[in-house]
This record gives C-alpha cells, structure tokens and sequence, in this order.
C-alpha cells in the first residue's frame, strides 16, 4: 500500500465524513483530530525548501545544494510514507487492524535509517556555511531520529491497544474504548509526533538559509563570470581585427611583390624575344639571374607569410595563457569572498560580500583588448618599408637591361659581353636586398608583436594584483564593516 502526503488524506477524510477510527467500529474524533493535528503539514515545508534549490543544483561546484537535496529527499520521501500511514490508520473506517497498524510499524527501521543518511552528509557542509547552521541543521536531525525512536514506541503501544480494543468480547462504546485506547497512549503518539512536525519545520529552515545563501554566493559568481565573457569577447574580437589588419598588410605587400618581379620580367623580356642579338645568343647569366630573383622572391614570400603566422599565434598563445590565469585568478578569488561570506558569522559579511564582487566586476577586463587594438596601425609601416625596398629591387634589378641597351651600342659587342658577366654580381647584390626586406619585416613584426605580448603580460598582472587587493580589502571589511 503507498501513503499519499498527510496533508492530501486530511482533505479526503473530512471531503468523505470519516465515522471511524483506527480500523475499529467506532468513531473517536477527539483521538482522530489530535493525531492529525499533531502531524500537521507533515513534509511540506521541506518539499518546498527543496523545491527552491533544484535550479542551482547542477552550477553549484561546492556540493552545498547537492548534499542539501539528499538531506532533503532523505527526510520527505521516507516521511511521507510514514506520516501518510498514521494518518490512513488513525482515519481508517474498517480493516484488518493488526495488518494497518504493522503496515506503518514496517516503516520505521527504513525510516530512521533514512535520517540516519541524511545526518551522515551534514559533515559535508563543514566549511561550506556557517558552523551555527551546520550545527543546527545536525541537531535538529538527531531531534527527528529520537522523535522517530518515541513514536516507534508509542506506535507499538497504540497497536496493542487497537489489537485488544478489536478483539473486544463486547462492542466498543465512548465508555468503554477508553479501557484500552487511552489519554496516556494517545500522547505516546502525539508528543512524538508534534516534536517530529517541528523537528522538520526547523529543517526546512536550515535548508532553506543555507541554500539561500549559496544560491546568493552562486549569482554573484555568475555575475562575475559574465563579466569575464564580456571582456573576453571584446578581446576576442580586438585580436580578430588584429589578424584581419595583419592580413591586409602581407596581402598588400604581395601584391607589391608581384608586381614588382612582373616588371623586371617584363623589363628583359624584349633581350629574351631576340636572345641571337645579345651576346652572340649567350644569355644564361641574365637568365640566371632572372631565376635567382623568382625564387628569392618565393623564399620572401614564404618568410612574410612565417612572420605573419609568428605574431598571430604568439598573440593567440599569451591571450590563451593571460586569459587562463586572469580568469581563475578571478573566479577563485569570487568564489572565496562569497564563501566567506557565507562561513564568516561577521555581521557585516553580506555587504562586504555585494560590495567587493561588484569591485571584481568593474575590473577592465577591456584593458588586455586596448593592447591590441591600440597596435592595429603598427604594420602600416613596414606596408610602406617594403613598397620603398621594392622599388629599389626593382630599379636595381632592371638596371642591367637599361646598360645593355642604352650603354652599349650593339648586343654583340665587348660591352654587352662585360654586362652579361656582370649579372651573378647583380643576382648576389640584389638577393642581399630582398634579404634586407625580410630582416625588416622580421624585425617590425618581433617589435610589435613584443610589445603587444608585454602588455597583455604586464595588463593581467595588474588585473590580479588588483583582485588580490580587493580581496585583502573584503578580510578587512568583515572586521571593520569597510
């Protein structure tokens, strides 16, 4: 047989007119009403105090609320069953007397054992809220197990009672049902009873303060976590137009690229269209040298697109480092004013609490994002560098073609033979040049990149060093309430 909550059967005895009790042919209302009003509202004031602390449940990392809920589940579910058996049996208008009575006496080892759980994990809270809680949480359990332990006892004299009063060799009056159901026994019941209803309550109370408590603890540490995702996408969003900026520059600077390497092969391209009219048809060193810029031109290529990748993932590796730091330097610190705040019986702990995590909040998270954006024009320059190079390499690397046919009178001759020697000296000279671009744009990009790596460095220990402060400021506040 499954009990239904107390308060629900005390609805359906008076909607049905109960005429009996205790399962005997004969109404006892004075007996009835003092049993029902003893259990009162049975669980319900639990139920509701573990109804408020479901939706913190899974964020709670403390285990606070999860130990709450077990103390909770262990007091009402085996409860209820035991309440709502007393109640069916004191309102039962007929049946087996001795199966009612011993139906409700099979509860009690399961029952007690129930609180014996839930007193267990009391322990647990132990550094969670504040000892005078955690204490009173504990004796109020215990209170419920003696309860449990007197009703047990004077369950078992009730059913004697209800046994002898059933197998009565005569009906059972007003007059005569007192030789066996009696004041003494009744109260046997009902003082337990009452003890057990206010042992519960008080429960309630406990659970509800502390679970109020860390839920508060629990909301001011979403709020600083929020903070934290704000100023993370605004740093995530600064380092985006960082390595969109960065972008543009090399795209920029390859398209310079190409179109300088496009105009010295244009530039020879008339010598390699009539090669038999150059240096008797011997141009392997100009062609050399044409390959040799190709493919320094290539390795430059390669190098500024090393030199790109080197400042983004050295940008994303010190935001990934700084980041992991500021926020669990941030959040750990949270979580240890708020918990103090709860554990600290100082009675300014509440408004110290609110004060200084809203300090933790209004910290400028923003200031790691102002390192990078404030970097955002910083290749601009070296866009400009390399354009000037480029125009020297080209001009450079084209002058060898304006010697040959302007200087020297015919391509055959002595001095277009000098000049077409000359060209494994232009390739070294000019290759050293693009070098010179490389070693720049290396250089431009280490100095930025440092610089922004330093002071994202440099802005997340100012960020610590000053929540570490505001927490030195909140030990303080608990003494002094400032």
């Amino acid at each position: 047989m499954k009990w239904i909550l107390p308060a629900v059967a005390l609805a359906l005895s008076a909607i049905s007119g109960v005429q009996c009790s205790f399962g005997l042919d004969i109404n006892l209302p004075i007996s009835t009403q003092s049993i029902t009003q003893a259990i009162g509202s049975g669980i319900t004031s639990v139920v509701k105090a573990n109804g408020t602390l479901k939706a913190s449940a899974e964020v709670d990392t403390s285990g606070t609320v999860q130990n709450l809920i077990y103390i909770a589940n262990n007091v009402t579910s085996p409860m209820n069953q035991l309440l709502g058996g007393v109640l069916s049996v004191t309102t039962a208008r007929s049946g087996d007397v001795s199966m009612l009575f011993d139906k409700v006496s099979m509860l009690f080892s399961s029952t007690s054992s129930a609180i014996d759980k839930a007193s267990a994990v009391v322990s647990n809270l132990e550094g969670l809220t504040k000892a005078t809680l955690i204490q009173g949480l504990g004796d109020n359990l215990t209170s419920l197990s003696k309860s449990l332990t007197n009703l047990s006892s004077g369950w078992q004299n009730l059913t004697e009672a209800a046994k002898n009063a059933a197998s009565s060799p005569t009906p059972l009056t007003l007059v005569n049902i007192g030789t066996y159901i009696n004041a003494s026994i009744l109260a046997n019941v009902t003082t337990p009873l009452k003890a057990a209803h206010s042992s519960i309550d008080t429960i309630a109370t406990f659970i509800t303060t502390i679970g109020t408590e860390r839920t508060q603890a629990l909301n001011h540490e979403a709020r600083v976590n929020t903070s934290i995702n704000d100023g993370l996408r605004n740093i995530a969003n600064a380092e985006m137009n960082f390595n969109r900026t960065i972008a543009d520059v090399f795209q920029r600077i390859g398209v310079a690229q190409i179109n300088t390497f496009k105009n010295i092969n244009q530039t020879y391209a008339p010598i390699l269209a009539k090669v038999d009219q150059y240096n008797g048809g011997n141009v392997t060193n100009m062609t050399q040298f044409l390959a040799d810029l190709a493919a320094a031109n290539v390795s430059l290529t390669q190098f500024i697109e090393l030199s790109s990748n080197y400042s983004t993932e050295q940008i994303y590796t010190v935001l990934r480092d700084q980041i992991t730091v500021l926020s669990d330097t941030l959040l750990n610190i949270t979580a240890n004013i708020t918990n103090l705040g709860i554990t600290n019986t100082s009675q300014f702990a509440t408004q110290c609490t609110q004060r200084y995590v809203q300090q933790i909040q209004q910290l400028r998270i923003r200031n790691l994002e102002n390192c990078i954006s404030s970097e955002l024009n910083s290749f601009r320059p070296t866009l400009t560098f390399v354009n000037f190079q480029l125009d020297l390499i080209k001009n450079a690397a084209n002058a060898p073609f304006t010697q040959i046919t302007r200087t020297c009178q015919r391509g055959n001759g002595q001095c277009a033979s000098a000049l077409f020697a000359a060209f494994p000296d232009h390739s070294t000279r000019i290759q050293n040049k693009i070098s010179v671009v490389a070693g720049g744009v290396s250089n431009d990009e280490h100095i930025v990149t440092g610089r922004i790596r330093d002071c994202i460095i440099g802005a997340t220990t100012d960020l610590i060093d000053s929540a570490q402060s505001i927490q030195d400021k909140f030990n303080g506040c608990l003494v002094t309430g400032a």
